[in-house]
């Protein structure tokens, strides 16, 4: 009895010794971090939080970051210049309170602990550390290259996406993170390159090739007065092509295909060749008379048409005088003015109705050559110059800089060489009787051609 009691006595005196001993164990860890406690690869066992931080400071103060590709190193970046050498008692004194103090077990953070320790996402020094690595590295690195659909010997066809070696620095920046988070000083970049936005297998392609076929293959016709302008297959397929996700079509080149119509067929701003009454066929610089295809209003209506997928055609607009849907200018009734003989004709469907000798400028203020048109008709009007102001009784004015027709009744003779001493300042003198004539048998509108 005397052993047992005496083995009891021991038991008791053992508890009591291991529970003291698990007290103040329990005691010494509530301010200090449970053995082999691991955070961001600094082993913190047994050390206070002052301790543990300036232990995780020394290290990131040495450590350094490789950035690889494919084995090879592409540059070497110190934790102090990301900004790692920052103090972490505040996220080791809540490491401290999630352990428990009572426990046997060593703490090794996990990946959201680890987020707490090294929000480096947030930080500016490694933000602006990747931003400026990735912009030089850049200057030198292939672009990815986006699937597209290619006309291919007229055919419509997906090109496949190339892959390029630039970086992206939102990726740089995580993979960057993911590596000090894993205690990881090699930094693989290879897969921080940026991506192709659009792939070969995007249903987007596929279907765009289909609105090409359609497209490529419409017949556009575009007429202008008896004139039929056909646009080439190979123009159209040139003007359409793929761009975010959509099929577009070129406005500046179907801009310029309608100008070179402008310029082919339009007489704004042509030299006419004109059949005249005593010098046969003669040419005649443009004036205000004429017309032209604004191409500027006329640009979105065809390319609506083109994007519409269907054959067409299209009757182009026009501006300006002079239009006739047969493919002729100034028609057969007009005003003829021969500088050279000084005489004047009017015509109305091809017959001559009334001519008359006239005065013309003289040779120091000739009146112009052109194409014009009477743009008003005016009865008793004054005429204004530097050096002059007379009043006249019927005023047609034919250009935009002053020259018209008009009486003269201070003219006391017209035609022959009258004109070289006592010529007008650029107008066209008729004979009073004359024009009170020709006033009321012109329209508006009526082509006056001067040379």
């Amino acid at each position: 009895m005397k052993k047992k009691h005496v083995a009891l006595i021991a038991l008791a005196a053992g508890v009591l010794i291991a529970a003291g001993v698990y007290t103040m164990r329990g005691l010494h860890y509530q301010e200090r971090f449970l053995p082999n406690t691991q955070v961001l690869g600094v082993n913190v066992g047994d050390k206070t939080v002052s301790a543990a931080n300036r232990a995780i400071k020394q290290r990131f103060d040495k450590v350094a970051y490789r950035l690889t590709e494919k084995g090879q190193t592409v540059a070497t970046v110190k934790g102090t210049e990301l900004g790692l050498s920052r103090d972490f008692k505040q996220p080791l004194t809540a490491l401290l309170k999630k352990q428990n103090p009572w426990g046997f077990n060593a703490v090794v953070l996990a990946g959201s602990d680890k987020a707490d320790m090294l929000t480096v996402a947030d930080d500016q020094k490694l933000t602006d550390y990747v931003n400026a690595f990735v912009a030089t590295a850049n200057k030198t690195r292939t672009a990815p290259t986006d699937a597209k659909v290619v006309d291919q010997n007229d055919q419509y066809v997906i090109e496949k996406e190339k892959a390029g070696n630039q970086l992206d620095a939102k990726l740089v920046s995580a993979t960057l993170q993911s590596a000090i988070a894993a205690n990881k000083t090699q930094v693989n970049l290879t897969k921080a390159y940026i991506q192709p936005a659009v792939v070969h297998t995007d249903k987007a392609l596929t279907t765009a090739v289909e609105k090409f076929q359609a497209i490529g293959g419409i017949k556009a016709t575009l007429t202008i007065q008896n004139h039929e302008v056909t646009v080439p297959t190979a123009t159209l397929h040139q003007w359409i092509s793929y761009e975010n996700g959509a099929i577009t079509v070129n406005d500046a080149a179907v801009k310029a295909f309608l100008q070179d119509i402008n310029t082919q067929y339009a007489t704004y701003t042509k030299t006419r060749q004109f059949t005249s009454t005593m010098r046969g066929v003669v040419s005649v610089p443009a004036g205000i008379y004429g017309w032209s295809i604004p191409t500027t209003a006329e640009t979105p209506k065809v390319v609506a048409l083109i994007k519409a997928g269907k054959d067409f055609t299209h009757a182009l607009a026009h501006v300006g005088t002079g239009y006739h849907e047969d493919g002729t200018d100034i028609g057969n009734t007009y005003i003829e003015v021969d500088k050279a003989n000084q005489h004047e004709w009017f015509y109305k469907d091809g017959q001559l109705v009334m001519d008359t000798a006239v005065v013309t400028g003289k040779p120091s203020t000739p009146t112009p050559s052109g194409v014009f048109s009477i743009w008003s008709k005016q009865r008793n009007a004054t005429l204004n110059g530097e050096d002059y102001s007379t009043p006249v009784s019927y005023w047609m004015p034919i250009d935009s800089t002053g020259v018209g027709l008009h009486d003269s009744s201070w003219q006391p003779q017209y035609g022959g060489t009258w004109y070289q001493t006592h010529g007008s300042h650029g107008c066209v003198n008729n004979p009073p009787a004359f024009i009170a004539n020709l006033y009321n048998a012109v329209a508006l509108g009526t082509p006056v051609i001067v040379f």
